[in-house]
């Protein structure tokens, strides 16, 4: 199993740590702060890319969908990013 279907199968708890409503920006923080072995090894997947976190990222806040029976997608909204920058982020609530 690669490093990224390592962190989904920890989705469910850190869902269940999450507020009830959370952005993807957020769940990422927590998601990485938790397993941290597995997402800087996702990311050492990604090392040569132009930019590695925000492909990581973008895998980790599209895959929150398939948790469907947990979280439901509310909308886009600016949120800042793990870098302290503002960008949008997907905002999801929880079931």
């Amino acid at each position: 199993m690669n490093p990224l279907e390592a962190l989904e199968q920890h989705y469910p708890e850190i869902i269940a740590r999450m507020g009830k409503r959370f952005s993807s920006h957020e769940f990422i923080l927590e998601l990485a702060h938790e397993h941290q072995g597995l997402y800087v090894k996702a990311l050492a997947q990604y090392a040569d890319h132009k930019a590695p976190f925000q492909a990581v990222h973008g895998q980790l806040a599209k895959a929150l969908a398939k948790f469907d029976t947990l979280v439901y997608y509310i909308g886009e909204e600016p949120s800042t990013n793990i870098f302290g920058r503002s960008s949008d982020a997907a905002v999801w609530g929880k079931r």
